[in-house]
């Protein structure tokens, strides 16, 4: 399937050596733990690739169980916290997880950054996941700041989904090796007797 209209979305570099890039993922955790679920698993597979990551949360308690080791290449920073400071690199790409609103704070320095290098960074808005059909009709569409220190800038709009003309989905790289080697019969054995089932027969 193809995309309904033409994408004009920044590519990211193509030669290795200059692909090293940092990303600012920002989340709110506003329902139970899908919000930084998704972000955290973001960051992590973006940092298998040697990306470097600060992950800008305002409530990371869930990743005391949800991930107790941390991920090296992913820099977890509190929502509150003020811009990077001067030595530090400023972000090559922004992700505004589901409408969060990126502090405008963060933006300012952004803005500030930008025109001091003359790069600005890509801006995505992720969204969240759908089999409806308006994601392919939204995946990659441009949305113009109108105002503020980022005025003239561009958000790009990317919708994971199931097909082609969507961003597709986040997976482990050994997911499929992990799921083929799964063996069933010993891990109900092992829940057979977890709170609330009966029996092995009924996992």
């Amino acid at each position: 399937m193809t995309s309904s209209h033409p994408s004009t979305l920044p590519s990211l570099p193509a030669d290795p050596a200059l692909r090293a890039l940092q990303w600012d993922v920002f989340c709110r955790v506003i329902d139970n733990f899908g919000d930084i679920g998704v972000c955290w698993r973001l960051a992590t597979q973006l940092a298998a690739h040697g990306q470097q990551v600060r992950l800008w949360v305002d409530d990371a308690s869930a990743l005391a169980w949800m991930a107790p080791g941390g991920c090296p290449g992913v820099e977890v920073r509190d929502w509150h916290a003020p811009p990077p400071a001067a030595a530090e690199r400023a972000p090559d790409v922004m992700v505004e997880a589901f409408g969060c609103e990126i502090a405008p704070e963060f933006i300012a320095y952004s803005a500030l950054s930008a025109s001091g290098s003359g790069q600005k960074p890509v801006w995505i808005n992720l969204e969240y996941l759908s089999a409806e059909g308006y994601v392919e009709r939204n995946h990659r569409l441009p949305s113009l700041i109108m105002s503020g220190p980022a005025s003239g800038w561009t958000r790009w709009f990317f919708y994971p989904g199931f097909t082609s003309a969507t961003g597709g989905l986040l997976r482990e790289d050994d997911l499929m090796a992990r799921r083929d080697a799964f063996d069933r019969t010993a891990w109900r054995a092992a829940h057979a007797a977890a709170p609330g089932l009966a029996s092995a027969d009924a996992v």
